[in-house]
C-alpha cells in the first residue's frame, strides 16, 4: 500500500499532546488517543506537518515529534505540503472553512473532532462539500472504533438477546458539546437508526447564563437528563450517573459496557423479570480506538469494500439534531421536540468560561 502524506491541524489535547498523561488512568483500548501519536502508529502514513495558532505549542510539539514543517495558516500547510490524510483537532468554530479548503485541494481522507459544527445547517453544508469532492470522512466519536463497544454491537446484531428496548448512557453530569457528542453517538451506534421521533430533556445553563432566545445559545449547558424515542420503537436516555457505563436493555437480557470499555457483561432476564449474576465477555482491546479509526479510513480510501464505513453523514447530522434538540426542549420547559421542529440555523456555541468546544 502506498504511503500517504499526513498532517494535523490543531495541536491541543486531542490533536497532539502525548498520551503519557493518561497512562494508568484510561482503560485499555484508548491509548494512544491523540491524532499525532495515532498517525505515527500506522506504517502507511507519513507525518509531514503541523498547524496551530499557538507558536510556542508548535515549537514544543514539533521538537517532541521531530516534525520539521510547522504552520500557523492551514491554507499554507495544505498548499505547501499537499497532505492526502488530514486530521483536524481545532475548536468547532471555523472548522467548516478548513474542511472546505482541504476537500477542494487534494485531501483524500479527513478526520475531524467533535462536534463537527454549531448548527445543523452548517453541518449539512460541510458534509456535502466533503461528499461532492469524494473525501473519505472520519469523526472523533471514538467509542464506535473501540473493540469493546464493537463486540457489544456484534452481540446485539446476532439476535442472542432479542430486540433492543432501551439504551441508557451513564456518562456523568457533563457539558453538552464538550462531552455528549459521544453519548448521542453511542446511542446511534447501537440503535443503528437515524429515524428519530422526538427529543426531550432538561439542562442547566452554566456561569449564570440566561439565554434571550433559543436561536443562539452562547453556552455549553450541563445535561441533567435526556430522553430520545426512535421510530423503530427503541428509546434511549442519558443519565448523570457516574461510571461511564452504557446499558442496553433487550427482550432477553441486559448488555452493559462497563467503565468506558473496561469490560463487557451480559445479564440474562428470567421470566420473573429478575436478572442473573452476569456473564463476562472477554474482548481484545490491545488496539487503540483512534489507531483503528485511522487504519479503517485508509482501507476505505483504497477501495476495500469489506470495511464497513465507521460513521455516516446521516449519523453525524442526527447526533447534532439530538444535541440541539435537547437544548431547545430544555429552553421550552422540557417539552417533547420533533426533529423537524428544531431550526437548522439554531446555534449552540459550547462556551464554557473563556473557552469554546
Amino acid at each position: 500500500m502506498e504511503r500517504l502524506k499526513a498532517a494535523v491541524i490543531g495541536m491541543g489535547r486531542m490533536g497532539a499532546e502525548p498520551s503519557i498523561r493518561l497512562e494508568g488512568k484510561a482503560p485499555s483500548g484508548w491509548l494512544p488517543i491523540s491524532h499525532v501519536e495515532s498517525i505515527l502508529k500506522i506504517p502507511h502514513l507519513d507525518l509531514v506537518g503541523f498547524c496551530d495558532s499557538d507558536t510556542d505549542r508548535l515549537a514544543r510539539l514539533s521538537k517532541h515529534y521531530n516534525v520539521m514543517h510547522t504552520y500557523t495558516d492551514y491554507i499554507k500547510l495544505i498548499d505547501d505540503l499537499k497532505p492526502e490524510f488530514l486530521s483536524i483537532a481545532t475548536r468547532t468554530k471555523g472548522r467548516t472553512d478548513i474542511i472546505k479548503y482541504a476537500s477542494e485541494n487534494g485531501v483524500r481522507i479527513l478526520y475531524f473532532e467533535k462536534p463537527l459544527c454549531n448548527s445543523i445547517a452548517e453541518a449539512k453544508l460541510t458534509l456535502a462539500i466533503a461528499t461532492e469532492n469524494n473525501v473519505v470522512v472520519g469523526y472523533g466519536v471514538n467509542r464506535r472504533y473501540h473493540a469493546t463497544y464493537r463486540k457489544a454491537r456484534e452481540i446485539l446484531r446476532s439476535g442472542e438477546l432479542g430486540k433492543i428496548e432501551h439504551i441508557c448512557v451513564e456518562h456523568n453530569s457533563t457539558n453538552l458539546l464538550w462531552a455528549h457528542p459521544h453519548s448521542v453517538d453511542i446511542i446511534l451506534f447501537f440503535t443503528e437508526s437515524c429515524e428519530l421521533e422526538y427529543v426531550q430533556g432538561n439542562c442547566t445553563f452554566i456561569d449564570d447564563y440566561i439565554p434571550d432566545n433559543y436561536m443562539v445559545i452562547d453556552n455549553d449547558p450541563l445535561i441533567n437528563h435526556a430522553f430520545f424515542k426512535f421510530k423503530n420503537g427503541i428509546t434511549a436516555s442519558i443519565s448523570p450517573t457516574r461510571g461511564l457505563n452504557t446499558r442496553i436493555t433487550c427482550e432477553k437480557g441486559i448488555l452493559t459496557v462497563y467503565s468506558d470499555g473496561t469490560w463487557l457483561e451480559i445479564n440474562d432476564i428470567h421470566g420473573t423479570g429478575y436478572i442473573n449474576k452476569g456473564r463476562i465477555i472477554e474482548v481484545d482491546t490491545t488496539l487503540s480506538a483512534t489507531v483503528n479509526a485511522f487504519s479503517e479510513l485508509l482501507e476505505i480510501a483504497k477501495g476495500n469494500s469489506k470495511i464497513e464505513m465507521p460513521v455516516t453523514n446521516n449519523e453525524i447530522i442526527t447526533g447534532l439534531i439530538m444535541l440541539n434538540g435537547l437544548t431547545l426542549s430544555s429552553f421550552k420547559g422540557g417539552i417533547k421536540v420533533k426533529p423537524e421542529d428544531i431550526p437548522e440555523e439554531m446555534v449552540v456555541t459550547g462556551k464554557m468560561g473563556n473557552w469554546y468546544a
